[in-house]
């Protein structure tokens, strides 16, 4: 009976032996899978890090290209590179690619960005649906196709409730359709000092050929320019369906001194739509309805 005995507990100590070894074995292994967790994880946000650093330089100084080598963050290594981005080998206008690589003793990481370093404001046009047969100028009156933004990767945010305001306060609301008389409202983009004229059409605004009109138009539906029709001052139009087009059996060219930013679409086909890019009326539109659209825009984050 004695013998019988030791022999259990001879069993007994080496199974315990066995699981106690397999039990430290598998400690091992989480351990370790713990520690490459956090490795990839240190590294991850590393990589992170240096995206949100570049982005910040590129926020107060768009043209900043030098980027960072070698910087060390929480033990990893840190390269940032900002390069103009591309699809394939056709250059994309006006969006920068940052990248953004981490690596230390185990792992590394990249995180890549895609950024849009450029503001309605200076662009002539800028439309989130398609514009055909316009000619964009610059201040100067010199054509620039790059002043137009067609298929816009982002809409700027704007303040409606303010413009609604500013509209009211100088009687500048109309409901329905609405054909301004020559020099509206006073023959100036300015109301008074360095205010602008702001006028709200709750449906179409047609501006008939050799008529002038100043100030910014936000409007409904569509905006409908006869030949040597002009317009001093931004149009804004704010629904999907709207469209700006030439319109009259005036086959003129019509003319908007300021810029259109517009949900919609453009289609000067009638005759032509020239568009002349007036920096201090696309600002005075930024600052008093836009002010909260910063300066790049991350379109991508991977």
């Amino acid at each position: 009976m004695g013998k019988t005995l030791l022999i259990l507990l001879a069993g007994f100590a080496a199974s315990f032996g066995i699981l106690a070894q397999s039990k430290n074995q598998r400690l091992l292994e989480s351990v370790d899978r713990m520690v490459d967790q956090y490795a990839g994880y240190n590294a991850q946000n590393a990589a992170s890090s240096g995206a949100y650093m570049a982005l910040n330089k590129l926020y107060l100084d768009p043209t900043w290209r030098a980027g960072y080598s070698n910087l060390v963050i929480g033990g990893n290594t840190l390269t940032v590179t900002i390069s103009d981005d591309s699809l394939g080998m056709t250059p994309l206008a006006h969006r920068l690619k940052i990248r953004s690589s981490a690596a230390n003793a185990d792992v590394s990481n990249l995180t890549r960005v895609s950024v849009f370093d450029r503001e309605f404001k200076d662009f002539a046009v800028w439309a989130k649906d398609t514009v055909i047969s316009i000619t964009a100028k610059d201040s100067l009156g010199v054509i620039h196709s790059d002043l137009i933004i067609q298929k816009a990767p982002f809409m700027p945010k704007i303040e409606d409730n303010d413009f609604l305001i500013m509209a009211l306060n100088q009687s500048h609301v109309h409901n329905g359709n609405f054909t301004p008389d020559d020099n509206y409202p006073n023959g100036n983009f300015y109301s008074s000092g360095s205010t602008p004229n702001a006028t709200l059409v709750r449906g179409d605004l047609k501006v008939k050929s050799g008529r002038t009109i100043y100030g910014i138009f936000a409007v409904r539906d569509n905006v409908i320019l006869e030949g040597d029709a002009k317009v001093v001052g931004v149009l804004y139009l704010y629904k999907t369906s709207s469209q700006v087009i030439h319109s009259g059996s005036d086959l003129s060219e019509s003319l908007v001194k300021g810029g259109i930013l517009t949900w919609g679409n453009i289609n000067g086909a009638g005759g032509n739509i020239a568009v002349q890019h007036f920096p201090a009326y696309l600002r005075k539109t930024a600052t008093n309805f836009a002010p909260n659209n910063p300066p790049i825009r991350v379109l991508a984050w991977k």
